[in-house]
């Protein structure tokens, strides 16, 4: 027997009434915490997050509310490895490598050394008498240091810088260190990690830096864990990646970068 047409409404009707209720299950409403009374929409300041109830005139935050809602509409995607993040894991520890970012004391010997090699071969040409031999050994000494100044670019690739974790702290170590000393955390005290955009002091340059909130004696302080790194991916997967370690909960900070 065929479907009457009235039966045939009824169900792309109750098709439809399913599709409305959760889209109402999706609103949200705010009550005052006094007198649990619904506080209607012109009572609720969206950028103080201050409401004033219509029905007690009790004055009260709904923050958590609207942190609630904003962490809910976070997109919270899982990040690939990137290329030029290295992960490893030994023993229930976490090691996450990075071409080490370039410090402002690098910067500035790079930028001097050829102006340093110049004017040392000028010195030696002048202390010096003329001859084919000299012309040659200056030759050789501006290529040599040429060639060396090249190539330190290619080896500069090398040099990592190592977020490593156990089971008691955080370490961040360079390798080779440069004079810059290796510094540790303790997890206990790790309340965040974040990320946002910094402009690097020594060169100019754009990136985005790694940080992380730690919990101490006088309150929260953010440590820089990576100055910068090329991409947001990069930073965001570290971000992660030490986050799923130590188990903490994404939540955004006011410092943090969208």
């Amino acid at each position: 027997m065929s479907r009457e047409p009235l039966e045939e409404y009824k169900f792309k009707e109750k098709f439809s009434l399913i599709d409305l209720e959760a889209e109402i299950d999706t609103v949200h409403k705010v009550n005052c915490p006094s007198c649990s009374a619904n506080v209607p929409a012109d009572n609720l300041n969206i950028q103080t997050n201050i409401a004033i109830c219509h029905n007690c005139q009790g004055i009260f935050s709904f923050h958590q509310k609207v942190d609630q809602l904003s962490n809910q509409n976070r997109v919270s995607q899982e990040i690939l490895q990137p290329e030029g993040v290295e992960l490893s894991r030994f023993l229930n520890e976490l090691d996450i490598s990075i071409a080490q970012p370039w410090s402002g004391i690098e910067i500035f010997l790079i930028s001097i050394i050829p102006f340093l090699v110049f004017i040392s071969g000028v010195l030696f040409a002048v202390s010096i008498p003329p001859s084919d031999f000299a012309r040659i050994a200056l030759l050789s000494y501006y290529i040599i240091s040429f060639i060396g100044y090249i190539s330190y670019f290619f080896i500069r690739k090398q040099h990592k810088l190592h977020v490593h974790i156990d089971h008691r702290n955080l370490y961040i170590e360079r390798r080779p260190r440069k004079l810059i000393k290796d510094k540790h955390i303790a997890i206990q005290d790790i309340d965040q990690v974040y990320t946002k955009n910094v402009i690097s002091t020594a060169n100019g340059s754009r990136g985005v830096g790694v940080f992380i909130i730690v919990n101490g004696d006088t309150g929260q302080k953010h440590v820089e864990l990576i100055k910068s790194v090329s991409s947001r991916s990069k930073a965001k997967y570290i971000e992660q990646q030490i986050e799923k370690y130590l188990e903490i909960p994404d939540r955004r900070v006011p410092d943090e970068d969208a």
